[in-house]
């Protein structure tokens, strides 16, 4: 009788070991899953803050640019101003005035090429951070899902384990 109990508590005693190494292996799978899940949704904010950082950007270099664009235009209409008049042609006069609204025209035309250009950059690099921090999100999503079905699998291991034991 006391080798049954011997045999019972021996085959009990693996079993519960089973079980308990079951779960500390399932504990760091699930962690595992986790831990991946936060890492991908750290970088999907990450891309959004770089994103925001690389707008700010866009926008001061945008406005670097047409300071530069009308210095260009102010020193090109003051040197024109002084050709046309060290050749002996009034400011006033019909070719002065076509000189200097060409001059303009093509001034405002390279303002509105560079508006056009920032609003392309900031939607490509918009558009481009929005795909790359869905890629992460869904990416986090699959990895909870996995997390979740290893806590599912977990239970039906354990119903296996504990099922063996009682049926001896």
């Amino acid at each position: 009788m006391g080798g049954a109990i011997g045999t019972t508590l021996f085959k009990g005693g693996k079993m519960l070991s089973t079980a308990a190494s079951l779960l500390g292996g399932h504990d760091q799978e699930q962690d595992y899953y986790r831990s991946l899940a936060y890492t991908a949704e750290a970088q999907a904010a990450q891309i959004a803050e770089n994103a925001r950082r690389n707008g700010q950007y866009l926008w001061e270099n945008a406005a670097y640019e047409n300071n530069a664009l009308l210095r260009d235009y102010t020193a090109l209409a003051g040197r024109q101003k002084t050709a046309l008049a060290a050749n002996g042609i009034g400011a006033g006069s019909a070719t002065a005035q076509k000189i200097l609204q060409t001059s303009r025209l093509y001034a405002q035309l390279d303002q509105k090429m560079l508006a056009e250009n920032l609003n392309r950059a900031l939607y490509e690099n918009d558009t481009q951070a929005r795909l790359q921090a869905q890629q992460y999100r869904t990416q986090s999503s699959q990895y909870r899902t996995i997390a979740k079905r290893k806590s599912l699998g977990f239970w039906s291991q354990l119903g296996d384990t504990l099922g063996r034991w009682i049926r001896g």
